[in-house]
């Protein structure tokens, strides 16, 4: 696989960390890609998933990318290791990662071969470099400022999205914010995506009395050789809102942009209801409890597991066990998924009995690695432990890696 090496400086900012770089234009397409969304008729209905490319200002753009006089001193912001589904790329071989080099600088590595960064803003200006709207391919090799945020989960690229362009015609804000909803409050509860909802829930379990309340970061998932780094020192573990939000995601919804896209076709305060996706096929285990707005027992069933995971796996802090890093959180995530789908548990103790079998492993062994590999490792384990599947139905080579891992 082909990489794009890069030097940037990380900028900290109350949201979240950002890296600052330069890309060429030509590269910049490469990698990147936007979404469009349109209002489809005069009644709010939608249809696409961002707002709409202006043909007339592309050529308008093109030619000031002709002129002598061109000049984009504005970052192009883009979010990183996101596909063109609206999903969060896990596979670390082809993830974009960040290398600390010395002090505020770093390294990011890009893959060449796909394109996973998702355009927040300036997608105008990175279109205008298109085949169609420009007449000097030269420019094509122009440096372009570029601000990279990893990890940023789509509600909170449409909310950097909606605050940029807040000062422009309502539409664009509208167009943001009616896809993922920080104003979730205010909408009618049956109109909620499962994305919505769980933008929602994570914001609960972390500003509300939670077991993970303060532990959830808007923050990038980083190199194993950083997030070593930072968990020498850091007394509290945290991960990022994605690592949470998909965990939820998960539970409810197979395929949450299918269902996002479905339901943006009415509008939120008219004909908008959970029912509109019950006809798809989905197998996700509270995907009944969705479509029933049964929200409050979606809730309690996920923070009671969290409870017994603070009470058994979670209960003695240690730095260097990947139980309490994103690859573990996952695994978690993935355990409760699989206990659901054989039985809908919903009290603590059923939990901490499914979680008390995973004692017997120390994930803070070398073994396991922060990739999709440790995940897979750990949720292994993690079954193993609740008795879910058996040792006779893991393969040689992961059984072995999962014996290194008991006490």
């Amino acid at each position: 696989m082909k990489y794009l090496e890069l030097s940037a400086i990380k900028v900290s900012q109350p949201l979240c960390d950002f890296y600052l770089t330069s890309m060429k234009a030509v590269d910049l397409l490469k990698v990147s890609f936007s979404e469009q969304l349109q209002y489809h008729d005069d009644q709010g209905k939608l249809h696409g998933s961002q707002r709409k490319i202006d043909s007339t200002r592309l050529s308008d753009i093109g030619r000031f990318i002709d002129s002598v006089e061109m000049s984009f001193p504005s970052s192009i912001i883009i979010a990183a290791n996101y596909n063109e589904e609206g999903e969060l790329v896990d596979d670390e071989s082809v993830r974009w990662d960040i290398e600390p080099v010395n002090g505020n600088l770093f390294k990011i590595l890009i893959p060449t071969d796909s394109k996973l960064a998702a355009v927040i803003d300036g997608q105008h200006r990175l279109q205008g470099f298109g085949e169609k709207y420009l007449s000097n391919q030269e420019r094509l090799n122009v440096d372009l400022p570029v601000s990279i945020f990893f990890d940023l989960s789509n509600p909170y690229q449409a909310f950097l999205f909606a605050t940029i362009n807040g000062n422009q015609r309502k539409v664009d804000k509208s167009l943001a914010l009616e896809q993922f909803g920080f104003n979730v409050e205010d909408e009618p509860q049956h109109s909620w995506t499962p994305e919505k909802l769980a933008v929602y829930f994570a914001r609960r379990l972390n500003f509300k009395d939670s077991p993970i309340k303060g532990h959830i970061k808007i923050a990038p998932k980083i190199s194993a050789q950083l997030q070593k780094q930072i968990f020498q020192t850091q007394a509290e573990w945290t991960v990022s809102t994605a690592t949470i939000v998909d965990g939820i995601l998960n539970l409810i919804s197979s395929k949450p942009k299918r269902d996002r896209v479905e339901m943006a076709q009415e509008d939120i305060f008219g004909r908008r209801k959970r029912s509109m996706v019950e006809h798809f096929v989905d197998k996700s285990p509270l995907r009944h409890q969705y479509l029933e707005k049964e929200d409050e027992l979606i809730f309690e069933i996920v923070t009671n597991f969290l409870s017994a995971a603070n009470q058994t796996v979670w209960q003695e802090f240690n730095p260097r066990s990947y139980i309490f890093k994103t690859v573990g959180v996952q695994a978690l995530f993935d355990l409760l998924k699989r206990i659901l789908l054989k039985e809908i548990v919903t009290n603590e103790a059923s939990f901490i009995g499914f979680l008390s079998g995973s004692l017997q492993f120390d994930f803070s062994k070398s073994v396991i690695q922060a990739s999709g590999i440790g995940r897979k490792d750990i949720r292994n384990a993690l079954l193993l432990g609740a008795g879910l599947i058996t040792e006779e139905s893991l393969r040689a080579d992961d059984l072995n890696r999962i014996n290194e891992l008991r006490q």
